[in-house]
């Protein structure tokens, strides 16, 4: 069977893309299935693309309408009659910008192959070829694809379907611009808007991609394209085989610790052409894109990833230790902000990725823990006891890429990475890993940090504590979130309560921030709240803050930079 897709766009402030998917070669009289996915690799939600779709006809190769059905929420059977080809032409709607959906507009086009290219049941092992059309305004087209000619004609081929829709296309008239690493391109596409700032994006991501390419030795691909938004509250990113879709605030580039940022975003996604698009759980893939596909290793996909990529940006002497030492701080004081860590082993975390970390809702704090968070830090303590004994984390991931290599149609299992650690350290460490992975006990960070000449320093300033998070309506205050074990938690409010008055005095936007001046410690309160549309009184103990990091402070600058360096 050949298979063909042509994708147009022809009137762009509508969002709509046409899509025609041409099947020749076929049997007369058989019945096929064609099906849009339901979720992206490398993003673990069951995002139902199909309800985008507008319209959908099936015709043979005189124009004559075919029989067809929707058979699922995401599949359609088509009678091939006497017809040896197959025209299936659908319209979807396309106007939600993020890395795992497809936005057009009169500005741009941005394609994400999932949610706008159907597949074909039994042949998604087939070549294919796909063609773009596009107004004659708009002058480039930046995809990872494989071209099939040097002239106007936007024509590309994949030897998959899993190829086909893992590149991003990104169509308009981007900024784009380039590199060389070991003779190989990498191509930049920026899309957007940025206030003015001195960064110099092309030389940092170059180094980012020198010193991480570097620790596996080679590259594995003939060509990268790293395509960025740059549009206002931006933030994310996902992995493609060759390339990498990123999205940031364009007006934060200026400020050095948003930049640092979006160079950890960058390092994250870039590491991930090994770790998760080559080195990866082996029921990730071949991938089912109907149902979900689960697995317990996250820890290794986006927990190792989460811990190398600040790490690569402070190797690639693009922060200092200092900065590198703050964003660790970050991630430690968030971590222990989360009484879900309590509850949700990291493996429990990755199983349960398709309903929670997807999902989350105002409980998901106290009830689980991330697997990027919770899996970076763990990652760390097995990079402090490799450290103790002289084992660096690049021989780690030099051992998965050896294991990748010689059986890449394979994923690797937890008992094949613990092997790989205890090789490198011993049976003790293998195992204090893997209780790390499989339990919820607690882990004394501050203990490694001191090891390495690197003091916790904690933040003593506020004293009492009502264990919620705030929302804003005007100047009316909402509790979004009541925080496990808190004063709030413990007295009955509720996410949702609207936080009227504290002991007949109004409350208001502005009075939140001097909340820890107006109550003391271990005295009882009366809140008012409207809940449902009814006004309640509950009286409220207030408590301790719980003491928090405030930053890291280095004590033996030698010792702290020989570990992180290598």
């Amino acid at each position: 069977m050949n298979i063909r897709y042509l994708v147009s766009i022809e009137d762009p402030k509508n969002h709509l893309v046409k899509v025609k998917l041409t099947l020749s070669q076929v049997t007369k009289n058989q019945q096929l299935r064609v099906f849009m996915p339901s979720w992206s690799p490398g993003s673990y939600l069951m995002r139902e693309y199909a309800k985008d779709i507008r319209t959908f006809k099936a015709t043979d190769e005189k124009g004559s309408y075919l029989n067809f059905s929707q058979v699922t929420k995401n599949e359609w059977e088509i009678q091939s009659g006497e017809s040896h080809e197959i025209e299936c032409e659908y319209t979807i709607y396309c106007h939600q910008l993020t890395v795992r959906t497809s936005h057009v507009d009169e500005s741009h086009a941005f394609l994400h192959g999932p949610s706008y290219l159907m597949g074909v049941e039994g042949a998604l092992s087939e070549s294919c070829e796909i063609e773009f059309r596009f107004p004659a305004l708009w002058s480039k087209l930046t995809t990872g694809l494989k071209p099939l000619r040097d002239d106007e004609v936007f024509l590309y081929s994949a030897s998959n379907y899993d190829i086909l829709i893992d590149a991003p296309v990104e169509i308009g008239c981007q900024e784009t611009d380039g590199f060389e690493v070991d003779g190989k391109p990498h191509h930049l596409a920026f899309y957007g808007e940025t206030y003015p700032h001195e960064q110099d994006l092309k030389a940092d991501i170059k180094k980012i991609v020198e010193c991480v390419s570097s620790i596996f030795g080679e590259l594995p691909y003939d060509d990268y394209h790293f395509i960025s938004h740059f549009k206002a509250n931006l933030y994310g990113g996902l992995e493609h085989l060759n390339s990498t879709a990123v999205q940031f605030d364009g007006r934060k580039l200026g400020n050095r610790k948003d930049y640092l940022n979006w160079l950890g975003l960058i390092s994250h996604e870039y590491f991930h052409t090994w770790n998760v698009k080559r080195i990866r759980p082996e029921e990730l893939g071949p991938f089912d894109y109907k149902n979900e596909n689960y697995t317990s290793m996250h820890w290794l996909t986006e927990g190792l990833t989460s811990f190398v990529d600040e790490l690569y940006v402070l190797r690639s002497g693009l922060c200092s230790l200092e900065e590198y030492l703050e964003m660790q701080a970050k991630n430690l004081k968030r971590y222990f902000s989360i009484p879900g860590r309590k509850f949700h082993s990291l493996e429990q975390s990755s199983f349960n990725a398709w309903v929670k970390l997807y999902r989350p809702d105002e409980n998901s704090n106290n009830s689980s823990i991330s697997y990027y968070l919770k899996g970076g830090l763990v990652f760390s303590t097995l990079f402090f006891e490799m450290k103790k004994q002289n084992v660096d984390i690049k021989l780690f991931l030099q051992k998965l890429w050896q294991m990748y290599k010689i059986r890449p149609e394979k994923g690797l299992n937890k008992k094949e990475v613990l092997d790989v650690i205890e090789d490198l350290t011993d049976k003790a460490t293998m195992e204090m890993f893997e209780s790390r992975l499989s339990t919820t006990e607690e882990i004394d960070f501050e203990s490694y940090y001191k090891g390495i000449g690197v003091e916790f320093i904690y933040d003593e300033a506020k004293k009492v504590s009502l264990g919620v998070d705030y929302s804003y309506k005007g100047d009316r205050v909402i509790i979004s979130k009541v925080h496990l074990d808190g004063s709030a938690y413990k007295s009955g409010l509720n996410a949702g309560d609207e936080l009227i008055s504290i002991n007949n005095q109004r409350i208001l936007k502005s009075d939140i921030q001097d909340f820890e001046k107006m109550v003391d410690l271990n005295k009882t309160y009366e809140f008012t709240v409207s809940r449902l549309g009814s006004l309640t009184n509950i009286p409220v103990l207030i408590g301790a803050a719980v003491k928090t990091i405030k930053k890291l402070k280095v004590v033996d600058q030698d010792l702290a930079l020989k570990t992180f360096l290598g």
